[in-house]
């Protein structure tokens, strides 16, 4: 693993573990943006990156089904 790689799956891992102690959507902006932005300058593989996409968009459905409960609790 390049130095390089392993710089940008650090920043990702890091932005993913403050993601999940409190969601914000700014959080949520930082995420995707480190890893499009590991991506695009070819730190990461394009399997690597749907795998972050997806990972990210699963905490993004959790979130919005948890919501969602706690909207129907609360009606």
């Amino acid at each position: 693993m390049s130095r390089k790689h392993q710089t940008a799956v650090d920043m990702i891992e890091a932005r993913f573990q403050a993601l999940i102690a409190k969601s914000t959507c700014c959080l949520h902006a930082e995420t995707d943006m480190a890893i499009e932005m590991a991506y695009a300058l070819g730190a990461i593989s394009l399997e690597e990156h749907r795998h972050y996409v997806a990972r990210r968009h699963r905490i993004l459905e959790r979130e919005h089904a948890e919501f969602a409960a706690r909207f129907a609790r609360s009606a």
